[in-house]
Order: C-alpha cells, then structure tokens, then sequence
C-alpha cells in the first residue's frame, strides 16, 4: 500500500493524470478475516508516518473501513 502512494500515485501526479490520491484500506480487525497478505490501516498510518515527508509527495485521502458496525446490527 506504502508503494501505492510513495510511488505510483507520484508517478501519475508527474504525468498530469492526479492532483491527490485516495486510499481504502480494511482496519486491522477487518483484515484478519481477509486472505492472508491484507495491509490494513494502522500499518499503513505508522509506515507513512514513520516514513517522512519528501518533496515529490502528493496529498492523499487514506480511509480505514470495518465491518464491526454493519455485524452488530
């Protein structure tokens, strides 16, 4: 997902085609019930954040999605 934005949303944004990204991605819990591999949410966050800022990087919209709220109804 952290390439996702570090470098193909960069990419596209070089080439004209965006102005910013957006990314949605399940939350942690959500993604264990998913087939293995999943990125979720709280990982992306810390790896963006643990990444830095560089100067080549473009505004990006990241949103965390669960079913928690839907399977309790």
């Amino acid at each position: 997902m952290v390439y996702n934005v570090s470098a193909k949303m960069t990419i596209f944004h070089n080439l004209g085609f965006i102005d910013a990204g957006v990314e949605i991605v399940p939350v942690k819990a959500f993604a264990n019930e998913m087939s293995s591999g999943v990125s979720y949410f709280e990982q992306f966050v810390w790896d963006l954040e643990n990444r830095g800022v560089s100067d080549i990087d473009i505004p990006v919209m990241i949103i965390g999605v669960d079913t928690s709220a839907i399977a309790n109804r």
